[in-house]
């Protein structure tokens, strides 16, 4: 009886650990240099709560081949942001006051506009979030329209901001369309020669990102 306790629990245990973990290598260039190329990630299905600052599995509304894409959640529902100058800015539950006391007491940098204070670039202080002005990037890397994240939302970025795309081209992403969350990260070693050669951008291709991305949406509506 003992054993086949011990065999159904284990059992059990590996089918929890199958349905609720997921192994992946990272494959681009969107989280440089947080992740970086070849980078293995372990993941977690079983979550419930969503941070500012997650790093999450989702799947892209933009990518024919339906591939699995990880991006850094920086916006809740409730959230207010906008982006100007290839700069992010948020201000918390949509709440002026109470993101100017968050930014005071963080030494964040604050903003003033029309619409409340905002901080600016908050997860560039902790993150290493990445900009290469030598890029030339579509108009939605450089602007966007001040929203508020809807319910059950979220916003979610790549740390290197000038070859990402993301919410700044799609939206805030469904809780439906976020699989899983990043809970560990296993960092492939590379010598700092081989850091230096790194590529900055995907330069397969000529033209920005976006306009690619645009293409490609394009394309799927018409079907």
């Amino acid at each position: 009886m003992k054993k086949r306790y011990y065999l159904f629990l284990l059992l059990l245990t590996g089918l929890f650990v199958v349905y609720n973990f997921r192994i992946y290598r990272i494959d681009g260039t969107s989280m440089n240099y947080q992740l970086l190329q070849n980078d293995i990630v372990i993941t977690y299905r079983g979550f419930e709560d969503i941070k500012r600052g997650d790093l999450l599995v989702m799947r892209h509304p933009l990518d024919p081949k339906n591939r699995l894409y990880i991006k850094r959640c920086v916006a809740l529902p409730k959230d207010k942001v906008f982006e100007n100058h290839r700069s992010f800015y948020l201000q918390i539950e949509n709440n002026s006051s109470k993101t100017k006391m968050l930014g005071l007491r963080y030494d964040l940098e604050l903003v003033h506009t029309p619409e409340g204070y905002f901080i600016k670039d908050p997860y560039l202080k902790y993150y290493g979030v990445v900009h290469n002005r030598r890029l030339r990037v579509p108009h939605e890397l450089d602007h966007t329209p001040i929203s508020i994240i809807p319910p059950a939302h979220y916003y979610l970025l790549g740390d290197y901001r000038d070859n990402s795309t993301d919410s700044r081209f799609f939206g805030a992403v469904p809780r439906s369309w976020i699989y899983s969350k990043v809970i560990y990260i296993f960092h492939h070693p590379l010598d700092w020669l081989t850091l230096l050669q790194i590529k900055e951008a995907d330069d397969t291709h000529s033209r920005p990102q976006g306009e690619r991305i645009r293409e490609i949406f394009k394309e799927n509506t018409k079907r």
